[in-house]
């Protein structure tokens, strides 16, 4: 090797080993720290809600059974299962020999009645016509003439037979003219208040008597009560069946009421009026608002203590039925508009206050905060936050 190239080769070794030193140097130095940026939430503004999950059914509470209003045989069945039928509308029917005597009863009684009500509308008007009036008087005269006669042949009669038969006469006419004259005075008077009360007395007994015969015929008339939908039949065409036997059981397939069941723990914060939004598995498109209408404070016999409420529905949606599965959210408390967390963010504590850290975009401070509602996804914040403001959440 010549001089040349071993001085070119010290000089390489001397570059790669200078160079080694300072990359050394470099890499065992310190880094300089990088802030690190923690995960944070903002502070918004929502509504907070609290409430209770109570699990039920659908139950119809207006149902009715039609029984038989007394002993005897059906010659007609109008109706079957399924049917839709309106209040009023004859279901069944008794033969004849059921009905025909309550049929003649209530014939007597309104003719009875009748007759009363002509009795009493007559003592409204006068009891003659003036005509009638006229005439009477008129007779009245005629006889008083015809009794002045009677006198007269009376008071000169001198054979005994004559006087006699003269005496009789005037006897007779005398009585026809008190009995014209007693018609006079009664048609020219008005009733008198006692006649007023006994006439009102005697329509009021023939009203009571006619409604009594309508009331047992209708009593014969199997019918039903509402408007609904025919839930089952026990009826058959020529049967006999004893009085208070179930015929037919009605129900209106839109009274329908959520009995749902709460915790022990819960049942102290439910009250009569509460809102509440309910959905059903055969209906999972539709949220029906309603209110809890009765708490029953009553354990539901099993092994975890639960209570029944019932829950009105503003409205009923086609395809419920009864015994249909529900799930209801009943509103325990509600905020709105209200500065606000996620309920994961704030930590549960004892009192209305709690520590968060806020951060400021350099670096994180604790903040004492006080708490208001604490809803079931968020909490409301009363003080020491302002929307906007970042919290940080681990």
């Amino acid at each position: 090797m010549s001089k040349r190239a071993v001085l070119f080769f010290v000089l390489v070794m001397a570059v790669v080993v200078s160079a080694a030193g300072y990359f050394g140097f470099v890499t065992t130095q310190e880094p300089e720290p990088t802030p690190t940026i923690p995960q944070t939430v903002s502070v918004t503004s929502c509504d907070v809600e609290q409430t209770v999950t109570a699990p039920g059914n659908l139950v119809n509470v207006n149902i009715a059974e039609v029984k038989m209003p007394v002993m005897g045989k059906l010659s007609l069945v109008n109706v079957r299962v399924g049917d839709a039928v309106e209040a009023g509308q004859i279901l069944a029917e008794l033969d004849a020999v059921a009905t025909t005597q309550a049929k003649l009863d209530l014939l007597e009684a309104q003719a009875a009645l009748e007759k009363t009500q002509r009795t009493r509308t007559a003592l409204n008007y006068p009891r003659a016509t003036d005509d009638y009036i006229k005439d009477l008087r008129k007779k009245i005269r005629l006889q008083k003439q015809i009794v002045a006669e009677f006198e007269e042949l009376y008071k000169k009669a001198e054979d005994p037979i004559f006087k006699a038969q003269a005496l009789n006469s005037m006897t007779v006419a005398k009585e026809e003219l008190k009995t014209l004259e007693s018609n006079l005075s009664w048609y020219l008077g008005k009733p008198t208040g006692s006649d007023l009360v006994n006439a009102d007395s005697e329509l009021a007994v023939a009203q009571a008597k006619y409604d009594a015969a309508k009331a047992v015929l209708e009593s014969l008339q199997i019918m039903t009560p509402f408007d609904g939908v025919v839930f089952s039949v026990n009826a058959q065409i020529g049967e006999t069946y004893p009085a208070e036997t179930p015929l037919f059981t009605i129900g209106d397939p839109k009274a329908l009421e959520v009995v749902a069941n709460v915790t022990e723990e819960d049942y102290p914060i439910i009250s009569v009026g509460q809102s509440v939004e309910t959905y059903f598995d055969a209906r999972p498109d539709v949220t029906v608002q309603g209110k809890v209408e009765r708490i029953i404070p009553k354990r539901i016999a099993g092994d975890s203590p639960r209570y029944e409420i019932y829950i009105t529905l503003n409205e009923i949606p086609d395809g419920l039925a009864d015994g249909m599965t529900s799930d209801t959210a009943i509103t325990i408390a509600r905020r709105i508009g209200v500065v606000c967390l996620p309920r994961a963010v704030v930590r549960a504590s004892g009192s209305e206050t709690t520590i968060v850290k806020v951060w400021d975009g350099v670096q994180e401070a604790e903040r004492e905060i006080t708490i208001g509602l604490r809803g079931d996804t968020y909490v409301e914040i009363v003080s020491g936050l302002n929307e906007g403001e970042l919290v940080v959440t681990r």
